[in-house]
């Protein structure tokens, strides 16, 4: 692994989903933000964000908020997170092929 290198990188062949790992919510509601490095293909890629409950299954995640990668410019993105339970993590979806190389912040949360 090379510590140089920030983010994630993510090479999909076709339509795909990566999940990140769950965090605590911070509230109900939110903004999120990523910052691309590296996109390929325009609109090939959208970033949201998943919640549930700590007792439901992963399976039962809803989106509260999302931003398509539009442009194969770096820069940054942000979102809204509206509605938020206990838990919420970051998904990337892949709607064709490409590459993107991304790193993602800890939502900010407004207070309850």
């Amino acid at each position: 692994m090379d510590m140089n290198i920030l983010g994630e990188l993510i090479v999909a062949s076709g339509a795909q989903d990566s999940n990140g790992f769950w965090m605590p919510a911070g509230g109900n509601d939110g903004v999120g933000g990523v910052e691309v490095f590296l996109n390929t293909v325009t609109e090939s890629f959208e970033v949201s964000v998943e919640t549930k409950s700590s007792d439901q299954a992963d399976s039962s995640a809803t989106p509260i908020g999302s931003v398509t990668i539009d442009s194969t410019t770096p820069g940054n993105y942000k979102f809204n997170l509206t509605n938020a339970k206990d838990l919420v993590r970051y998904v990337v979806s892949a709607t064709k092929a490409g590459k993107i190389h991304f790193q993602v912040a800890q939502p900010l949360w407004h207070p309850n």
